[in-house]
């Protein structure tokens, strides 16, 4: 019965330390899509994407030998009704300087950019484009202290297809997931747990 009890209450300190102390990543992605644009096929868009519901994926690419962030990218997807799946790349590798807050002009596709060109790849709903054309103004982009995962992002874009003179339009952003540390009620819970499991080696149960 006392270790029945240790399970009822280790179990409701861990879910209430944890489920309000790990909000989930969040990512939000508007698309203004002209006529004939291929990306967005002439439509309008304002999706909401949010762990662990939804896949994001966010991942730095690339970076210069400095080990500075130069290209990222994210892949994102929802269960939710109508096909919701998107990949995103902004990179200034090609310009040979870090990803910053900035304004960048004549992109070319990220995977493809040349010398001196930023890169830009917004694909959706599984069209992607061969080539492209566009520009970009990212607002505000932040890493945690190694530079190895990507905090927050936003970024507006203009993007053309092959070339074509059908924009799509956008805006981006997004929001990692933070861990603080373990406050009262966690430390609590792993107490708890530790009593727990010392109570059912005494007692001889196994888990």
């Amino acid at each position: 019965m006392r270790v029945r009890i240790l399970a009822i209450a280790f179990g409701t300190l861990l879910l209430s330390a944890f489920s309000a102390s790990s909000p989930a990543a969040i990512a939000r992605l508007e698309l203004q899509s002209q006529a004939g644009d291929f990306i967005g096929g002439g439509g309008t868009f304002d999706i909401v994407y949010q762990s662990p519901i939804d896949e994001i994926s966010a991942e730095i690419r690339r970076t210069l030998t400095s080990g500075e962030p130069a290209e990222l990218l994210w892949v994102l997807d929802s269960p939710a009704p109508g096909n919701q799946f998107a990949i995103l790349a902004f990179g200034t590798d090609a310009l040979g300087i870090p990803i910053q807050a900035s304004t960048y002009t004549n992109a070319q596709r990220a995977d493809f950019a040349a010398a001196g060109h930023p890169g830009l790849d917004v694909s959706f709903q599984n069209r992607g484009s061969n080539s492209l054309t566009g520009s970009f103004v990212i607002n505000y982009v932040t890493f945690n202290p190694t530079l190895s995962a990507i905090q927050t992002f936003k970024a507006t874009f203009e993007q053309h297809s092959g070339g074509g003179t059908p924009a799509l339009f956008g805006t981006f952003t997004y929001a990692a997931s933070s861990v603080p540390e373990p406050g009262a009620a966690a430390l609590c819970a792993t107490a708890t747990l530790a009593l727990l499991h010392r109570r059912r080696r005494h007692n001889g149960v196994v888990a």
